[in-house]
């Protein structure tokens, strides 16, 4: 009876923990369900844009920026031509996650001259 009692004890105390846990160790936010808006609808452009930057901001509170955040908010900034904000995610995406330096040191290489360039 005790061992029973003892086990629904340890039970009830693993769920209580685990229910205070945060669900996910990084902010997503409504990426996910902005990113099919946006892939269904080009258009809802500026939402799946708000959904970045409304994740981003969030993580950041908590030093929980997903990674590829910056990254797909800096591509999007460098299409609509803001190759220096463009630059400014993509030095923070490689940053907090140096596993994608390969890619973001490309990125960067090749958008840098053209952000110089434009400056003289």
């Amino acid at each position: 009876m005790i061992r029973k009692l003892i086990g629904v004890g340890l039970l009830v105390s693993t769920l209580a923990m685990a229910a205070c846990a945060p669900t996910s160790r990084f902010e997503w936010g409504t990426y996910e369900q902005a990113l099919y808006a946006y892939t269904k609808n080009p258009e809802n452009r500026e939402v799946y844009k708000a959904s970045l930057v409304q994740a981003i901001t969030t993580g950041e509170k908590r030093n929980a920026v997903a990674p590829g955040m910056h990254a797909e908010l800096g591509y999007l900034l460098m299409e609509e031509g803001l190759g220096a904000e463009a630059l400014g995610q993509f030095r923070k995406e490689r940053a907090l996650f140096p596993e994608s330096a390969g890619l973001m040191d490309r990125l960067i290489t090749q958008l840098a001259p053209a952000q110089q360039g434009g400056a003289r």
